[in-house]
């Protein structure tokens, strides 16, 4: 661990990478308390059912709202009608898993977020829940929409001091290890 953390203060002697680092890890946990309190709000309010019905509402509106006349333009691969055919037919056709999944993956991105693991695809989860909540017309999610993007862009930034950080920096120094380890004969 004392090696991890001298090498993280080694990584800090850029003043402007450590403003950064400083900034994302702060803003990160942040952003990662706001998801697990929204999926908890939901976990505890009767989402955590398997008799479903509070996502199926959302889901009808969001299928409704990605279609014609409600979606303008021309949709040249279909994704449009495709997605709203799954979530139609699939999500809506188990409503009580839906209910289940929705809040455990909302806490789930809230702990990765806070913790630094994997940023890049806990944002991807985040960003695939937040435009299908903005699609079904919740539009305080579109400051949620862009923090998951930077998130994804500048991982390297947000996750240095974390789990993540802590795994690269110990696989970088294995590497460089075996390198300088000569081989057996």
């Amino acid at each position: 661990m004392n090696s991890y953390i001298n090498g993280v203060k080694a990584e800090l002697k850029d003043w402007k990478k450590a403003l950064l680092v400083t900034v994302f890890t702060i803003a990160r946990i942040v952003y990662g308390y706001a998801w697990v309190q929204a999926g908890w709000e939901k976990a505890t309010s009767g989402w955590l059912n398997f008799a479903g019905g509070h996502a199926k509402g959302l889901i009808a509106g969001m299928a409704v709202n990605m279609l014609p006349p409600k979606a303008h333009g021309y949709d040249p691969l279909y994704l449009n009608k495709l997605w709203a055919w799954v979530a139609v037919h699939i999500f809506n056709g188990m409503p009580g898993l839906t209910d289940f999944l929705v809040p455990i993956c909302e806490i789930v991105v809230g702990i990765g977020m806070i913790i630094g693991f994997r940023l890049f695809w806990v944002a991807i989860l985040g960003l695939f829940l937040n435009i299908q909540f903005i699609t079904a017309g919740s539009a305080n999610n579109f400051g949620y929409i862009w923090t998951n993007i930077i998130v994804m862009n500048l991982s390297n930034y947000f996750e240095l001091i974390g789990i993540s950080g802590y795994f690269k920096y110990h696989q970088n120094n294995q590497q460089i290890v075996a390198k300088e380890t000569p081989a057996e004969a």
